[in-house]
């Protein structure tokens, strides 16, 4: 009979065996799974790299699934110098539960650290450009009051810790930062042009003073103070070049008695008259044409020699007469002199002008409305 119990006892051990090895590798596929899982999301924690973490749960992994030794033993291990001892069969490996538990429990723990770290540099980090803002804005004189509270609410939601809080507040500083930059940006675009603006103005009276220190306010001609420094100028690139160079200076004929007989408006007339003629008579850029004093006038002629000069004076005299000049109602006849002299070689500007004006006052004295020209030098005196 005892026998027989024990037989009929054999077939329930045997029923459960099959049930309990699939729900044992269930439960070890689970646990290498979520292993697996923790290894796919690694990141970085301390020295240790994701990619090293990974392979660590890999292997933890490998070790509930297919008995493969634990991580830092077995073909890792340092082999010993001593010499070999009498070996035993070695003991079968076990599924070291509690190893794998201990690891992910210091992995967590690292883990946890190491964010709680990183959050807590982040804090700082925030909290230093918040008070670097702080600092520019002050420093810089255009501290908004939005942006002081934005900037205030978002260091109460870094010590708060919410990193919903914190996102949102962190887009609100960037939001108003951008527009407060970018009306400071408009600001000083503005003040750009204005002050550009400004300098053009400048400029243009700038221009205008010296256009007015070298133009003769009643003709709108150059004046003597542009007359002498053209001349100079004229004269010795002329002896660089070899170049031939005349001067002409006119004097309207009876100017003191237009004056004194139709006053002074009708003498201003007179003179714009003949400066307008002098103008369009001359009207090269590289010669001038200036108010020389009083009712005289004179003409820098570069690259022109004597005979040029002669039919150009002769011309601009004929303008001259041909001008009526209408005054209260009546009309008045203008004429004009003018002497002629061409420069010499190694002849002085000073010399040149006494020439010209020497040949003025021959035609001057030889009939009025004519061109005299000096042909010799001045005697020097020993």
């Amino acid at each position: 009979m005892f026998w027989r119990k024990k037989t009929e006892q054999e077939p329930v051990a045997a029923a459960a065996a099959p049930t309990a090895a699939p729900e044992l590798d269930t439960a070890v596929e689970g646990a290498a799974s979520i292993l697996r899982a923790l290894g796919k999301h690694a990141f970085a924690v301390g020295d240790e790299s994701a990619e090293t973490i990974t392979q660590r749960l890999e292997q933890w992994a490998s070790h509930l699934l297919v008995l493969a030794p634990l991580p830092g033993r077995g073909a890792g291990s340092k082999v010993s110098s001593l010499p070999p001892r009498p070996t035993t069969p070695p003991a079968p490996v076990k599924r070291d539960w509690q190893a794998v538990v201990r690891f992910v429990e210091a992995h967590r723990k690292a883990e946890h650290a190491h964010v709680s770290s990183t959050t807590s540099s982040m804090r700082e980090t925030i909290v230093t450009m918040l008070h670097c803002f702080r600092a520019t804005s002050v420093g810089q004189g255009h501290t908004d009051a939005q942006i002081r509270g934005q900037l205030d609410a978002l260091h109460e939601a870094v010590e708060s810790g919410s990193v919903e809080a914190l996102r949102g507040r962190a887009r609100a500083v960037a939001a108003a930062i951008t527009d407060a930059l970018e009306t400071q940006r408009e600001r000083s675009t503005a003040q750009t042009m204005e002050l550009r603006e400004r300098l053009g103005h400048l400029q243009q009276q700038l221009d205008d003073a010296q256009r007015a220190g070298v133009t003769d306010p009643l003709t709108q001609l150059g004046n003597r103070r542009q007359f002498d420094t053209f001349i100079e100028r004229a004269a010795l690139l002329a002896s660089v070049t070899g170049q031939p160079m005349s001067l002409l200076i006119f004097d309207i004929d009876h100017f003191k008695m237009i004056n004194d007989t139709y006053g002074h408006p009708a003498g201003d007339a007179i003179l714009r008259t003949v400066a307008d003629a002098l103008a369009r008579s001359f009207p090269r850029r590289s010669d001038i044409v200036v108010r020389y004093g009083g009712e005289e006038f004179a003409v820098v002629l570069t690259e022109t020699a004597m005979k040029d000069a002669q039919r150009l004076a002769t011309r601009c005299l004929d303008a001259i007469r041909e001008s009526e000049v209408s005054h209260g109602g009546r009309t008045i006849s203008v004429t004009a002199s003018a002497g002629l002299a061409e420069l010499l070689p190694g002849e002085s500007v000073a010399d040149l002008v006494t020439r010209a004006d020497r040949a003025l006052y021959d035609a001057k004295h030889t009939g009025r409305d004519r061109l005299s020209s000096a042909s010799l030098p001045i005697a020097k005196v020993a």
